[in-house]
Formats: C-alpha cells, sequence, structure tokens
C-alpha cells in the first residue's frame, strides 16, 4: 500500500491558497470603496448642510430651498444621480442618494457633488452679488474637500 493515492496533488495546494488571497483582497478593496463613498458623501452632506445654515437666517427657508433645488436640478443635468438628492425645508437628504448610488456611480460621485456645490455658489452670487458669497466662502473655506 502507497499513501500517495490519498494525498491531493501539489499544484492544487498552490491554486488553493492564491484563490483565497484573491477572494480577501476583492473583499478590503470592496469594503474601502464602501467606506470611501461614504465619507465622500458625509463631507459633501456637511458643507451642503453648513451653507444650508449660513444662508437660511438671511434669504429665508423658501427662498434657499427653491435656490438648492435649482442646483441639483442644473447639476442632474450632467450628473443624473444627483436626482437622488433632495431639498428640504431642513437641507439636503442624501438618504436616497445612498440607497441608490451604484458601483458604476462611484467614480463621478466627487465630480457632481462638487458640481453640485459650485452651481450653488453660482446662483448666490447672480442672485445676491459676491458679498454673501464672500462671507460664506470664508466660513467654508477651512472645510476638506476630497
Amino acid at each position: 500500500m502507497t499513501k500517495s493515492n490519498h494525498n491531493p496533488p501539489p499544484e492544487d495546494k498552490s491554486q488553493q491558497p492564491a484563490s483565497v488571497e484573491e477572494v480577501l483582497q476583492e473583499r478590503v478593496a470592496r469594503e474601502k470603496n464602501i467606506a470611501r463613498k461614504e465619507e465622500v458623501l458625509e463631507i459633501y452632506e456637511d458643507l451642503l448642510q453648513a451653507i444650508w445654515n449660513r444662508i437660511m437666517p438671511t434669504l429665508g427657508r423658501v427662498t434657499v430651498m427653491a435656490i438648492m433645488e435649482r442646483a441639483l436640478v442644473l447639476t442632474a443635468e450632467k450628473y443624473p444621480l444627483i436626482k437622488h438628492l433632495e431639498a428640504t425645508a431642513e437641507g439636503v437628504s442624501f438618504e436616497i442618494l445612498r440607497q441608490r448610488l451604484g458601483e458604476e456611480q462611484k467614480p463621478v460621485l466627487r465630480e457632481a457633488l462638487k458640481e453640485v456645490i459650485t452651481n450653488l455658489i453660482d446662483i448666490l452670487v447672480m442672485l445676491t452679488g459676491d458679498i454673501l458669497v464672500r462671507q460664506l466662502l470664508k466660513e467654508i473655506e477651512g472645510r476638506r474637500l476630497i
């Protein structure tokens, strides 16, 4: 009797750890992407809320909602994923965007959210001049954008 009949071929052993490593690497990469996406969403949600809180006492809730909705509509023309953001009486809701953001949309997420801010600032400049915007930009200047 030989014991070699019961041992798996050496090439099977070498393939198994490689596939386990690949699965673990994919999982880690996926988790990093999820964390990164959440971080981007949190940063821009905080920034939009800060802008909202700053301009709301000056312009009023109805006006700020209208300005925010316009910025979202303009941005959604170029970045359809922005349709999932909603201007509410309290600020911009990211709830639906978080639920519906697909893998294929992650690469443009940051650019889309930057465009929302740009459109918002442009609208504010057109409506109020640069005095309000200069003050607003000073206040939000220190915020980290990634």
